[in-house]
């Protein structure tokens, strides 16, 4: 069984951005309950509050574990208490995205589309065991494979 969940230096590194989005969240509502407030400081309340809400649902409430092993696939969100499992056969097709970022880096991303129109994407750089999910999906379902963007 192939288990994939996300990188542990990838939920420490935003984990450290939310904390520091709550600190300085936490010291411009200080200076405005304070009544000493300048223009900047509700600026600073206005973009904060959206990107940290966004990063704090993308990655924490999102936290996927996908388990492939046994003709299936599960996909568990432990946050909101959620567990599907789906069939090799239930997969109408797959492909993986490689864009190049650099002179000598590529982002890849593998997307799996369900049946059931369930679309799932698993970065490499932001999961574990990505390589093996490849290979996998390879043996198991490579005929359902499309071709990805480079």
């Amino acid at each position: 069984m192939i288990v994939s969940k996300p990188q542990p230096s990838t939920l420490l590194s935003f984990t450290l951005f939310l904390v520091i989005t709550a600190i300085v969240l936490g010291l411009n509502l200080q200076v405005i309950l304070a009544k000493q407030a300048a223009w900047y400081h509700y600026l600073i309340i206005v973009l904060l509050v959206p990107i940290g809400m966004f990063v704090l649902y993308k990655i924490f409430i999102r936290y996927k574990i996908i388990r492939m092993g046994n003709n299936m696939i599960e996909i568990e969100y432990p946050v909101l208490r959620q567990h599907e499992k789906y069939p090799i056969k239930s997969i109408v097709a797959w492909r993986e995205n490689r864009i190049k970022t650099g002179k000598n880096s590529t982002y890849q991303q593998l997307e799996i589309l369900f049946d059931s129109k369930k679309r799932i994407g698993i970065g490499q750089r932001e999961h574990t065991e990505y390589k093996q999910l490849i290979t996998y999906l390879t043996k198991k379902a490579g005929g359902k494979k499309t071709a990805g963007d480079t």
